[in-house]
């Protein structure tokens, strides 16, 4: 948005040929596009030396600090770059008044899913979306009766160890990440089933297979999903979750009417 480019090793501005948008693309577009060059070997950088230069401290300080710490100025060098998943469509199902399933659980902003997320999440919709659902979860427990629970106990679940834990980000990372296919997402999770007969039911372990299912589910790309062995687009439904009994999500898909569909 600043005039910064995104280019490869060799100077070369990439973006053009991946999206009519150039550098401005919907920044799933982008995260494939640098992942497409990083896999081709080409690298890619954000070249920002025209656009703000010696500006750059002034305009950009945290970004700035960061990049000065591991010895590269943005001023004169362009700054290496990788996707990221940094946003989350989906989450725990609620109703408009962000009541859940679970009595006594509600659930708004992005660990909620309301249909409001849309494919592609838009930038700051999660914000007004917490603000929103949870003005809403307020006035609704406001004139709820709170009951006393019962006694309950809790057991703290496993932790996974250092070395399975990077190796599980390894995996979500290289099948499960920007591009995904059906053989990569079922190695995926048969690693992880393997890692659940080990060490029991771990958190990342948990939520790894949960987003695992979830792609394998949805044969289609839409927005930041996007399988490689389904590149088109079906029509607009969503996805839900719920656990089996042997403790396996079981998955249903819900079609939406073309005029509910949240682009």
């Amino acid at each position: 948005g600043e005039g910064a480019h995104l280019v490869d090793a060799k100077g070369r501005a990439f973006m053009a040929s991946y999206h009519n948008l150039g550098d401005l693309a919907p920044r799933y577009e982008v995260a494939r596009a640098i992942h497409s060059e990083r896999e081709a070997g080409r690298g890619a950088f954000l070249d920002c030396t025209k656009a703000v230069g010696k500006h750059f401290p002034d305009r950009f300080p945290t970004v700035f600090e960061a990049c000065m710490s591991a010895a590269i100025d943005p001023r004169v060098a362009p700054i290496p770059v990788a996707p990221a998943m940094h946003y989350h469509m989906g989450g725990i199902v609620t109703d408009l008044w962000a009541r859940t399933s679970l009595e006594g659980l509600s659930a708004c902003g992005e660990s909620a899913s309301t249909g409001a997320h849309g494919a592609n999440r838009l930038a700051s919709n999660s914000l007004l979306e917490a603000v929103v659902f949870a003005e809403r979860a307020a006035r609704r427990l406001k004139d709820t009766v709170v009951t006393q629970p019962g006694e309950a106990t809790a057991i703290a679940p496993p932790e996974l160890g250092e070395l399975s834990l990077t190796e599980l980000r390894k995996r979500m990372h290289g099948q499960v990440g920007v591009v995904r296919e059906a053989r990569g997402l079922a190695a995926t999770l048969d690693w992880i089933k393997a890692a659940f007969d080990n060490v029991g039911p771990a958190r990342s372990l948990i939520a790894a297979q949960l987003i695992v299912c979830g792609a394998l589910a949805r044969e289609e790309s839409r927005g930041g999903h996007y399988r490689s062995d389904f590149p088109e687009t079906r029509a607009p439904h969503r996805t839900f979750m719920r656990r089996g009994e042997d403790g396996l999500p079981l998955i249903h898909h819900s079609l939406i009417a073309p005029d509910q569909a949240a682009e």
